[in-house]
């Protein structure tokens, strides 16, 4: 659901005090959130991530707790899992999301979302969940994101004025990346006060607002005319991607830095415990010092 965070070039003010150079700085980093439908989608889509960030942090520490030595093994087929929906089927979402109500799509991926949550809390409550539980529910809810990313993605135009998107675009990261700051953290809380149930549930609340966003939204769908088969439409956009040396260069930035990055994150829990030593808590603070890496930096105008 995210895309690198997208700067702005602002020209050097000068022999102005640094007081009011600041205020017309905000107002450029904050201007999609003038738009009352962004901004209500904004709250509950970060409210959300803080969510499934709380929940990465619980999967991933329950894998390790009921799989025992094959632990790293375990962890590597769950993050597998989870992502190959997305691989596979996220251009099929994409086409879902030009001929659907992007609102109805969006909102029953987050059904599916929550509904695996849940069920994952109820497991774990009633010492009931096995290993092949984890990871069929991992599957279904990457197929829902697989079909839910590209339907908030196409939505966002329909939200704000065009002159705003990039700045849309940063804030959507943005919120994602303070997500992975801010759910380690609380997960590693609830973990310690309520028990691992406690963040699949608070997961699965999460949801609640994005829910609620999205039905609040003043947007209305337009029904696509004569719309092509699928499998026209699919063949248009990877022709145009491969036509578009740009595209091309940042898919293959994208594809390495998730290959490369994706295994680190995927076993810092048998790093935390069997490197350092450490229990969940060590394997928190790991995940929030990742997401702070991933948070921009913008120094202030002089």
């Amino acid at each position: 659901m995210t895309s690198p965070p997208a700067g702005y070039n602002a020209a050097p003010v000068l022999d102005r005090p640094r007081s009011t150079s600041l205020a017309p700085a905000l107002s450029r980093i904050a201007a999609a959130l003038t738009y009352r439908d962004f901004r209500v989608l904004w709250i509950g889509a970060f409210t959300s991530s803080i969510g499934t960030w709380m929940q990465k942090v619980a999967q991933s520490w329950l894998v390790l707790t009921i799989t025992g030595p094959a632990s790293a093994f375990y962890l590597g087929l769950d993050s597998f899992l989870g992502e190959l929906p997305i691989l596979l089927f996220t251009l099929i979402g994409g086409v879902v999301a030009d001929r659907r109500d992007r609102r109805h799509v969006l909102l029953t991926s987050q059904y599916i979302q929550m509904a695996t949550a849940f069920t994952l809390a109820l497991l774990v409550y009633f010492d009931l969940v096995r290993i092949w539980h984890v990871l069929t529910l991992s599957v279904i809810t990457g197929m829902a994101q697989a079909f839910g990313g590209p339907a908030h993605q196409s939505l966002l135009p329909s939200l704000i004025g065009k002159e705003h998107m990039p700045n849309a675009i940063a804030l959507n990261s943005i919120q994602f990346n303070l997500a992975r700051v801010i759910g380690p953290l609380l997960a590693g809380a609830a973990l310690a006060a309520f028990g691992m149930a406690a963040c699949f549930g608070l997961n699965g609340l999460s949801f609640l607002a994005v829910i609620l966003a999205l039905l609040s939204l003043h947007v209305r769908h337009t029904p696509t005319t004569n719309p092509r088969r699928m499998s026209e439409e699919l063949r248009s956009g990877l022709s145009y991607v491969r036509h578009e040396p740009g595209l091309l260069g940042l898919t293959f930035l994208a594809f390495s830095t998730t290959f490369l990055g994706t295994p680190v994150m995927t076993f810092l829990p048998v790093f935390a415990q069997d490197v350092f030593k450490g229990g969940v808590n060590q394997y928190t603070q790991f995940m929030a010092c990742a997401g702070i890496g991933t948070l921009p930096h913008t120094p202030c105008p002089p």
